[in-house]
């Protein structure tokens, strides 16, 4: 359609103009130190080769090796009202039919499809923010503190209102926040609510930090919705009630810092009752998750290095898995991940090359913890290796 046409070329147009004038604008701002720039424009490209192999699926028969080259684009806005109040927009790359990924593959080496060739808004909100406290309406990330993307990814966006105080405790520091969301369904329409809440407490002493939070994640969905009938895993149709617990600790090793976390996931809710044969009946109970986890290093400035490890086991039901990364297997299809039943290792190596810009490698094995549906023969597993280019403006 023409209109399409049009609103991409605009889209595109839009994105490029703020990634060109981004870092001409951001010295200006950093040059003012009395108040930040009315408006304040940002945006970031990744380039990534990405190779998937040694794949079995379900039913026993073994997935095509597959090579792409791939890329993200994100452009955004924002417009800085007053020493308090902001707001902010932004348009990323990926599919429509996407809430998980913001990436659109340029080639196949392999000969599948490339494409779609699809942009949307992604970030739309109002904030409020002062030293201790900050809330926001419209569509943003969630207030709550994560640090890995096993159980909540930054990549999906959700729409509602947020926000987060922080308050001084002895010698360390108590951060309280609260969402109240639309869970999306794709990038254009959402279906389902959730409730999503953290407490978290941090302290940090002369050589070492610690940190541990609990948070809870109550959803509901919406089984009349049929916009939710994308989702995987009959998603639309159940219910979550589920609490995650982080530890983190900070210390220094060999002169470089060295963070070692981990992460406990369990959903209380009861699919006993579930008719028989639906994934919440086969899976009832297989609720639980966790997460251990390294970073050694530093990033952010030129010749920064950081390599790191983490090993994964998350039940089908321990996590919403349309709402989590897609980024350790290629379990799903060309729109939807569901990064749950899985168990196995990350391997990861960043290299800063300057400041905003550095290369990753990321390296994963993964085995499904049980089979995925009734009548499956084999256990799903996979094989996965990325290596990216990233640079923001």
């Amino acid at each position: 359609m023409l209109w399409r046409r049009r609103s991409l070329s605009w889209l595109l147009g839009t994105v490029l103009l703020l990634g060109g004038v981004a870092p001409q604008a951001r010295a200006q701002a950093e040059a003012e130190d009395d108040e930040p720039a009315l408006f304040d424009p940002n945006g970031d490209f990744r380039l990534r080769i990405e190779q998937d192999w040694d794949s079995r699926q379900g039913d026993g028969t073994e997935r095509d090796d597959r090579l792409r080259l791939r890329f993200r684009l994100r452009g955004g806005l924002r417009v800085n009202l007053s020493d308090r109040w902001s707001a902010r927009v932004q348009v990323r790359s990926g599919p429509h039919k996407s809430q998980q990924s913001p990436h659109i593959t340029i080639y196949d080496f392999d000969g599948g499809a490339s494409g779609p060739w699809e942009f949307n808004f992604d970030y739309w909100y109002l904030s409020y923010r002062t030293e201790e406290f900050e809330v926001w309406a419209g569509r943003n990330e969630l207030s709550f503190m994560h640090q890995d993307d096993l159980f909540l990814i930054d990549n999906i966006t959700f729409a509602g209102v947020g926000g987060s105080y922080r308050q001084e405790l002895g010698e360390g520091a108590l951060t309280l926040a609260a969402n109240y969301v639309a869970l999306p369904a794709g990038m254009r329409d959402f279906s389902g609510t959730s409730l999503i809440g953290q407490v978290a407490y941090e302290r940090d002493w002369k050589s070492v930090g610690f940190t541990a939070a609990t948070g809870a994640f109550v959803s509901r969905a919406d089984p009349d919705d049929p916009a939710g009938e994308l989702l995987l895993t009959q998603n639309n149709t159940r219910d979550y009630d589920l609490i995650n617990v982080q530890l983190q600790f900070r210390a220094t090793a060999f002169d470089r810092p060295l963070r070692l976390g981990a992460d406990y996931s369990h959903n209380f809710r009861d699919y006993g009752a579930a008719p028989a044969g639906t994934f919440s009946e086969f899976h009832q109970d297989h609720r639980d998750g966790y997460v251990v986890e390294m970073l050694w290093g530093r990033s952010g400035n030129a010749r920064d290095w950081q390599i790191g490890y983490y090993y994964s086991h998350v039940e089908a039901l321990a996590a919403n898995s349309s709402y989590i990364q897609d980024d350790w297997a290629r379990w799903g299809t060309a729109t939807q991940s569901r990064l749950t039943n899985m168990k196995g290792s990350e391997f990861r190596v960043l290299y800063t090359i300057a400041p905003r810009q550095n290369i990753f490698a990321r390296l994963f094995f993964v085995d499904a913890v049980d089979l995925l549906q009734p009548g499956d023969i084999a256990l799903e597993d996979g094989k996965r290796f990325r290596l990216e280019y990233n640079i923001a403006f």
